[in-house]
């Protein structure tokens, strides 16, 4: 029971972990794909593609019955972008052999109105000062 428990857990916990990315992965072939997240966030998704010359195993290019070059869409990466509740869009672009590029756009803040201002309080007029206590008889000092 004890072996199988050692090898039951992790393969369980390896599981939990991998479905959800093939789960991911296995979508159509839309190159863009809005969702609304549970947090009320826009998520975009989009392939970043690119047109290329199919090329023989010789390195020449193939053509069309026409002597045209045959072009092919290659993805070479993808595009995200997130728009939060309150305007702010943070992007990332990761093409494939290169780092990730993320930015950050926040919407401009509306200008507040002045306040007006505050009428000058008027000085208070000093305490008098208190007069001197006399001295108790009895007392040493």
């Amino acid at each position: 029971m004890k072996k199988l428990n050692l090898v039951a857990m992790p393969t369980a916990l390896a599981m939990a972990i991998v479905a959800p990315a093939f789960a991911q992965d296995a979508g159509g072939t839309e190159t863009e794909t809005e969702t609304a997240e549970p947090n009320g966030a826009i998520v975009t998704r989009e392939a970043l593609t690119e047109q290329r010359e199919v090329l023989d195993e010789e390195g020449n290019p193939v053509l069309d019955e026409n002597g045209n070059p045959t072009f092919e869409t290659v993805e070479i990466g993808f595009t995200q972008a997130v728009e939060t509740p309150s305007g702010n869009i943070h992007t990332i672009t990761k093409a494939d052999g290169e780092r990730a590029v993320v930015t950050h756009e926040k919407p401009e803040r509306v200008a507040k109105a002045d306040r007006p201002e505050k009428p000058e309080r008027p000085e208070k007029p000093e305490k008098p000062e208190k007069p001197e206590r006399p001295e108790r008889p009895g007392r040493g000092g």
